[in-house]
């Protein structure tokens, strides 16, 4: 599954990203930057008096490949934890 990622500038000039899984695959960037747009134009997304989504910077479709190394997901036991024994015995 791809993801988009839509970069942002804070009110303070800070970056902020804004991940959306299950989106369109075939927008155009001209899409996208038309609706980064008018969601910097709500200014409804304010945490402590700064818009998080104030300046459209950029947006890139990122597809995350995992490797899994052990346990369930790399078809591998994951071992039973060792009983602890009390101390002094």
């Amino acid at each position: 599954m791809k993801q988009l990622q839509l970069k942002f500038h804070t009110s303070e000039g800070k970056s902020k990203t804004l991940s959306v899984n299950y989106v369109d695959q075939e927008l155009t960037g001209d899409q996208v930057k038309s609706a980064m747009d008018k969601i910097a134009a709500t200014k409804i997304f304010i945490k402590g008096g700064v818009h998080l989504y104030d300046v459209p910077v950029s947006a890139k479709y990122v597809e995350r490949t995992e490797t899994p190394l052990f346990g369930d997901d790399a078809g591998t036991e994951t071992p039973a934890p060792t009983p602890e024994v009390p101390a002094g015995r």
